[in-house]
């Protein structure tokens, strides 16, 4: 019981920040992805979810998620910094602050991604937002605040 205990409370520090869980992604292939988000914002409810799709991921798909409604924009623009990522948005919907939800998507991994790639999200709740978009300086740097969650491709 105090093994488990310890566990939980190893664990709960990575549980306040959204995540993102992909398994087996590959490069060239389709991939589903599950945004876990854990909470709402400063006590309130959680009503909008806006993903900035990495450059790696094509051929987007939300899936449907009760009492919410999924809106991909695609990309344009010059590619590089000036480029406007593709972005699903999903509103209409709430979440109880205290609750934890989850969003999927489906996508195409990119024939030369590799490594951990980052897909910054905002959560809107009501008139407050969280931004998880900050992506670590370098591997060694720690993480900071509001970590944009990642996966990683596998060759």
């Amino acid at each position: 019981m105090g093994l488990t205990a310890g566990l939980a409370l190893a664990a709960s520090p990575a549980a306040a920040h959204v995540t993102i869980a992909a398994k087996g992604v590959k490069a060239g292939q389709t991939a589903t992805f599950v945004l876990k988000i854990p909470h709402g914002c400063a006590g309130a409810e959680t009503t909008g979810l806006r993903v900035a799709m990495p450059g790696v991921l094509s051929d987007i798909a939300p899936q449907d998620k009760a009492g919410w409604s999924a809106v991909v924009t695609p990309a344009a623009g010059d590619v590089g910094a000036s480029a406007k990522r593709a972005q699903i948005a999903w509103t209409g919907g709430t979440i109880p602050a205290a609750d934890h939800a989850e969003f999927v998507f489906t996508a195409k991994v990119a024939a030369d991604a590799k490594g951990r790639i980052y897909v910054p999200i905002v959560q809107q709740c009501g008139d407050a937002l969280e931004r998880w978009i900050e992506i670590p300086a370098s591997p060694a740097a720690g993480e900071p605040d509001k970590p944009a969650p990642a996966f990683e491709v596998k060759p």
